[in-house]
């Protein structure tokens, strides 16, 4: 396996949200020093210097800025977010046969089949009061804890319509 792959194969593995991605990627601009901005701040950019901002913790803009000759500049971007399950603020339910159900939303252009009957986990952005203010933290169970269960084949026989 080349060094491209396990590296992205690392980062995929650092990064189960959107936001654990923008603090793999704040790492490694880290790393190769890059200085971090705050977007409400007054910014003081040198020739040779390498900067990155984020915005919500979910988005990062990293930029280098050239030593002499600077002419033009090229922007590179991505999307971080992706379609998934987000747990709802009060999102346990009641339980039944000894199950406990959580309330969640769909979020993004999702083909809903491909996350049913199949082991999942629980990552991403929780905010906790800390006195009389709100602290981010990030979460990773890092294993199976939940089940999305499909309806059974009584319940969805329009999805054979259109065999028909």
């Amino acid at each position: 396996m080349s060094d491209h792959v396990q590296l992205f194969l690392d980062f995929i593995k650092k990064s189960p949200s959107a936001f654990h991605a923008v603090k793999t990627l704040c790492t490694a601009l880290d790393a190769n020093g890059f200085t971090p901005l705050c977007e409400t701040r007054p910014w003081h950019i040198v020739p040779g210097g390498k900067y990155y901002v984020t915005r919500n913790l979910s988005s990062v803009i990293a930029f280098a800025v050239p030593e002499t000759g600077f002419a033009h500049f090229q922007i590179v971007s991505s999307h971080s977010d992706s379609p998934t399950f987000k747990l709802k603020h009060l999102c346990e339910d009641e339980t039944a046969g000894g199950y406990l159900r959580l309330n969640v939303e769909r979020y993004g252009g999702m083909i809903m089949s491909t996350w049913f009957d199949r082991p999942l986990s629980i990552a991403g952005r929780v905010l906790v009061r800390e006195g009389s203010a709100l602290t981010t933290r990030l979460v990773d169970l890092g294993r199976d804890a939940v089940l999305i269960p499909n309806m059974t084949i009584q319940s969805i026989r329009e999805v054979n319509d259109g065999y028909k």
